[in-house]
């Protein structure tokens, strides 16, 4: 798939996702049946949040097992005074 296709595509799922979550959000019916106790506008606003929520707890949760996962750094020996004068008469 070409680039331009592509960003063709993602620009009208975008104005359609967008469309149908302001549908979702304000023009839903009073007596639509409501889910689980609420009505169908209260899920639109808890199921992005809850999302977002969850993406970055994901996020804390694998900066947190790459800290504990990975080893400690090897210690850096001081360089002895023969070292230091070797590396000045390089330099």
């Amino acid at each position: 798939m070409r680039d331009k296709t592509l960003g063709a595509l993602m620009c009208i799922l975008g104005v359609l996702a967008m469309t149908g979550y302001f549908c979702w959000l304000f023009l839903v019916p009073q007596d639509f049946p409501p889910f689980l106790g609420r009505p169908l506008s209260d899920w639109a606003v808890i199921v992005p949040v809850a999302i977002i929520v969850y993406v970055f707890l994901f996020i804390v949760v694998w900066i947190g097992w790459t800290m504990v996962s990975t080893p400690p750094p090897l210690p850096v020996a001081p360089k002895s005074s023969e070292e230091k004068k070797e590396t000045e008469k390089k330099e």
